[in-house]
Formats: C-alpha cells, sequence, structure tokens
C-alpha cells in the first residue's frame, strides 16, 4: 500500500447514499425490536412478580439442617453466588460470547426451591461484566427478565410434574425428580433459546433458516450436559452437602478451560476476532449450506488505508490501538451469522452468511465501511483511516471453488477499489475471467 497517498479518500465512496426504502425498512426493524425488547421485560418482570406473589421457597432449598427462614436465605444466596461463578466461563459461538455456564444452577435452584427460587437466581446470578461492558441497560434487563420468565414456568412445570401422576407410575422418587428436572429444563432452555434467537432475529434481519443455524451441534450438546449437571448438583446438595455442589461446580469449570484454551486459540489475541482457521471453518460450514441450496454469502475482502502511515507517525502501541478499534466496529457491525477475521497486519475479511441478493450485500459491505471510516480517539489524538473493500458473492448456481480462490476472488477485488482510491467493489461476471494479481502487489 502507498503510505503517501491521502488516508480520506475512502470517504469520497462511503457517502453512497442507501435508499428511503431501506431506511425505513431500517426503522421499522428498530421499533419493533425495541418493542420486543420491552414486552420481554415486562414479561419477565411480571412473571417473577407474580411467582414471588402465588409460592413459597420450598425448604428443601435450604442450606442449613434446622431449615426455616434463614436457612432458605442462605440457600438462595449460595445458588445466586456459585451461579456468578458459572459466569466466568464464556464459550464463544461464531466468534460471540453468548453460551455461559448457566443453566445447571437455575436448574438446581428451581428444583430445589421451586419457581420463585429459580426465578430470582436467573435473574441475577447470570449478571456478567462482559454484558456491562458490551450492552445497553436495557438489553440487559431483557436478557435477564428472559431467563426469569423462563425459570418461572420451569418452576411451574417442575412442581407439576413431582406432585403429578409420576410418582405413581415409577414408585421411585430419584427417578421422578430426574424426570420432572428433564421437563422443567426443556421448558426453562427452550423458551430462554427462543427469546433469545428473536432478538437476534429482530436486530440482524435472519430469516427462520438463518436463525436455526444459531443452535447448531455445539449449543445442544452443552445444554444437554447441562441438563445432567443440574441433576447431579441437586443430588450432590441435598444428600451430601452444599460443598458437594463446589467441588462438582469446580471439577466442571476445571475440565472445560481445555475446550476454552483450544476455542481461544481460534481467535486473533489483539483484536478479538477469529483467526484464519476459524474463519475459514466458519467459511466452509456456510459453503456446505450454499451447496445444499442454503442461500447465498458474501465474502468482503478489506485493508485499511493509510494505516501504514499511524504505525510510521505515532508508533506500532497506537496502531495495535486502531487495529483494535477496527475489531470491535467490525464485530459491531455484523450478524450474530457472520463471521470477521483479522488475516494479518492491517488486512480483515468479513463472511455475511445469509445475503438476499447482490444490492443487500453491497449495503452491508457499504454500512461496514462507513463504520471502519468514523475518526478513531487514540491517546495521541484523532486517527482517520479510510478502507478498500472487494466484496465476492457466492450463489448456489456458482462453480464449486476451494477457499482459497474464494479469498483470491475477494483479493482482487479489494486490489482494485484500492487502485481506485479506496472504497466498496463488487465482483462482475467480466472479473471471473480474469486471475488475481499477486499478493505482493498490494
Amino acid at each position: 500500500m502507498d503510505p503517501n497517498r491521502p488516508v480520506s479518500n475512502s470517504w469520497d465512496h462511503v457517502a453512497a447514499p442507501i435508499s428511503l426504502e431501506v431506511r425505513v425498512h431500517a426503522d421499522r426493524s428498530a421499533l419493533t425490536l425495541y418493542l420486543y425488547t420491552a414486552a420481554t421485560i415486562v414479561a419477565g418482570l411480571g412473571a417473577l412478580l407474580w411467582a414471588s406473589m402465588s409460592f413459597v421457597i420450598s425448604p428443601r432449598i435450604s442450606l442449613t439442617a434446622a431449615g426455616g427462614p434463614e436457612g432458605i436465605l442462605l440457600g438462595l444466596v449460595f445458588w445466586v453466588a456459585i451461579g456468578l461463578l458459572g459466569g466466568t466461563r464464556v464459550e464463544r459461538l461464531h466468534g460471540f460470547g453468548v453460551l455461559t455456564f448457566h443453566l445447571p444452577f437455575i436448574i438446581a435452584a428451581t428444583a430445589l426451591g421451586g419457581p420463585v427460587a429459580g426465578g430470582w437466581v436467573a435473574m441475577i446470578s447470570t449478571l456478567e461484566a462482559r454484558e456491562i461492558r458490551e450492552v445497553p441497560w436495557y438489553g440487559t434487563l431483557a436478557n435477564h427478565s428472559a431467563m426469569a420468565l423462563s425459570a418461572v414456568l420451569a418452576g411451574v412445570v417442575f412442581e407439576f410434574a413431582l406432585s403429578g401422576p409420576l410418582g405413581a407410575v415409577t414408585g421411585q422418587p430419584q427417578a421422578v425428580q430426574l424426570i420432572a428436572i428433564v421437563l422443567s429444563t426443556l421448558v426453562l432452555s427452550g423458551l430462554s433459546a427462543a427469546l433469545a434467537t428473536g432478538t437476534v432475529v429482530l436486530r440482524d434481519g435472519l430469516s427462520v433458516r438463518e436463525a436455526a443455524r444459531l443452535l447448531d451441534t455445539s449449543y445442544r450438546t452443552t445444554s444437554a450436559s447441562e441438563v445432567v449437571m443440574g441433576w447431579v448438583l441437586v443430588v450432590a446438595y441435598s444428600t451430601i452437602g452444599w460443598w458437594a455442589a463446589i467441588v462438582c461446580a469446580t471439577l466442571v469449570l476445571v475440565i472445560w478451560q481445555a475446550h476454552d484454551a483450544r476455542e481461544i486459540a481460534r481467535h486473533d489475541p489483539l483484536t478479538g476476532l477469529l483467526s484464519r482457521s476459524g474463519f475459514d471453518a466458519r467459511l466452509a460450514e456456510i459453503l456446505a449450506g450454499i451447496r445444499r441450496g442454503g442461500g447465498r454469502a458474501a465474502l468482503l475482502a478489506i485493508d485499511l488505508d493509510g494505516f501504514k502511515a499511524v504505525n510510521d507517525t505515532y508508533g506500532h502501541a497506537t496502531g495495535d490501538e486502531v487495529l483494535r478499534v477496527v475489531g470491535a466496529r467490525l464485530r459491531g457491525s455484523i450478524r450474530l451469522t457472520d463471521a470477521a477475521v483479522r488475516r494479518g497486519g492491517d488486512e480483515f475479511g468479513v463472511l455475511l452468511a445469509g445475503v438476499s441478493d447482490r444490492v443487500a450485500a453491497e449495503v452491508l459491505a457499504r454500512r461496514i465501511l462507513h463504520d471502519l471510516c468514523d475518526p478513531i480517539e487514540t491517546d495521541r489524538g484523532v486517527i482517520r483511516i479510510g478502507a478498500s473493500v472487494g466484496v465476492y458473492v457466492i450463489e448456489p448456481s456458482t462453480r464449486v471453488l476451494s477457499i482459497e480462490r474464494l479469498h483470491a476472488l475477494a483479493d482482487r477485488e479489494m486490489y482494485l477499489v484500492k487502485q481506485d482510491g479506496g472504497g466498496v467493489r463488487m465482483q462482475t461476471p467480466e472479473d471471473l475471467a480474469v486471475s488475481p494479481p499477486p499478493s505482493g502487489d498490494r
């Protein structure tokens, strides 16, 4: 790249107007999302208030052998505290931190204390520092309200199953308890996942098919294992003691560290974006879906304009700060089903996993470019950079191409638009007959 070229050239290409129809649609989607969020908060808080007035906390949750209000309160505090401990473990889903170790503790509190205990543990123990940093207050409140609503309904199902005809059929108290836990967990995980998915669908404009990919095999496996863990915690707490529940939870957290270390290796340590290997694995999944008729995708190759001048003028520490901001902006510009990668240096990539057509891909690409070109505040002053974005749309009719070839085609569009001063360039039918330039030409 030429460090002497003016760094603001990309701004000339960012101003391409988005149609009034797209803006109106975006405004309507935002309004629908706000209404959905408000309805979730009202439903969750209302369910928690109703449960608190209609049910009493079962003495099964008591931390002391004598029971009583003090023991019940201590038991409730115990499950809230151990639930907060579970929030220290976050599993990344498609590059986003979304799966946490909360479900077993909510299950245990619900099974031991009923709907009220489960609701309050779900509302409080799921609080995470990550949420406070990354999610607006109303989004955080909606998340916790959704968990409280799910836990209250799961508690009602558990109490009904426990006191229903299951005992007469099986004659085994522990078997009845396990069946009740499984039934209530289906309600808890199913409803909470549906409410969370609804938020993502409205926020990112996903189709039902795209939303279904969120609940992939890793999510289902994790949820199933947490059901078993919840039952183990109930048995350990009620038959051995509170310390046994802590031992079980700690062992699981330690064992999971190996999985988390492998997942961290798939991400760039500076920006938090996917590494090349993690990104290509995600791209391979999307390609398999497209070949089965699963719509279109768009691959974006992004190169920052003027970044070398930032390093030369302000130093590499400021350059790293700029790269971190770029990574955060990319994460904020894409949907949960999409993926972003730092390919090295000041080169990035984005996979738009589901686009309706070429126009939609270009609109999303220009929106990403606009976000990247916003001024960046650093401790050395305000810095403005540009970007060159090459877009290659992958369609079901596209002949089978390797991942390396797809990257090369997107790189070619990025190289061509960089020669024109930056901006966004889509591939044309004529481009497909031309080989990409050597990587050294960039």
